[in-house]
């Protein structure tokens, strides 16, 4: 999974968060006229030549931020169509995996949203994130922690569970100043509930089933209400000021790790944000 994640990681092109003013960093700012105080160090002769006056060449500062990746361990997730080579579960992980090596590449520091392992850098705290997503976690949404400001998240799931949960869940993590992006996993079967004729529908997170004589005459109500569950969740998001996408597990995992990555970076900018 990791050899996966970072192949899928390497396909996007990568840029240091800067954070549009002056401070530690190496991308260039701007000249400003040396002031008292200021060290000679700094003073950029060739730019000075071309004046009567000395400048002060300044960098952009550039900050490391904490990226937390959180993926969904309901037994849902652990579904797939048939032909299909990865459930939601292992292509969630796939997804965060590929997302916390970006994170890596880009020198800051990352972390599993839940996990009890401070967030960390380099392969190290990449092998800790993997362990974690990977090991026997209880199958609810995250809780609320104490995280720094300067941290964003992504959390990946199905989002199948009542919304009123997933609000209680999220709103805390919103309100601690955390950049949050969801990305909503599926199955094209759930999204095309291509089903005909006499079939037995079976829960994987319960004992429920129900024998439906004729499926086919599900299909609209089926469509309303998994039409309708996705746009309150995008409501949700929006009144959170995260960003949303939706990713089935029949596309190409680069594409949405692109737009992620984009979301991501840019995610001190614009709020509230969504991506189909």
């Amino acid at each position: 999974m990791l050899v996966k994640a970072e192949r899928v990681a390497a396909t996007v092109i990568l840029g240091v968060h800067g954070r549009k003013r002056a401070g530690p960093g190496e991308s260039f700012w701007q000249y400003r006229p040396y002031s008292f105080g200021d060290s000679t160090q700094r003073i950029d002769w060739r730019r000075s030549a071309l004046s009567d006056r000395v400048f002060i060449r300044e960098s952009e500062w550039e900050a490391a931020n904490t990226l937390w990746v959180w993926t969904s361990a309901s037994p849902r997730m652990n579904f797939k169509s048939t032909g299909l080579a990865e459930t939601k579960a292992e292509r969630a992980q796939l997804l965060a995996l590929a997302m916390a090596s970006l994170a890596i590449r880009a020198h800051e520091r990352i972390g599993g949203l839940g996990s009890d392992r401070q967030a960390g850098y380099g392969k190290s705290a990449l092998y800790r994130c993997a362990e974690w997503l990977v090991s026997n976690r209880p199958d609810t949404l995250p809780k609320p922690l104490r995280l720094q400001r300067q941290s964003a998240a992504v959390l990946i799931s199905d989002f199948l569970d009542d919304l009123s949960d997933i609000q209680t869940a999220l709103k805390p993590l919103a309100e601690a100043g955390i950049q949050g992006h969801l990305v909503q996993i599926a199955d094209p079967i759930e999204e095309s509930f291509p089903f005909e004729g006499r079939i037995e529908f079976a829960g994987l997170d319960g004992p429920l089933k129900y024998l439906a004589p004729k499926s086919q005459s599900l299909k609209s109500a089926y469509d309303e209400k998994y039409r309708a569950h996705h746009d309150n969740l995008r409501t949700l998001a929006r009144q959170l000021g995260w960003s949303i996408m939706r990713h089935r597990t029949d596309q190409p995992v680069n594409r949405a790790l692109m737009a992620l990555h984009q979301q991501v970076s840019g995610g001190f900018m614009r709020k509230g944000s969504s991506v189909a």
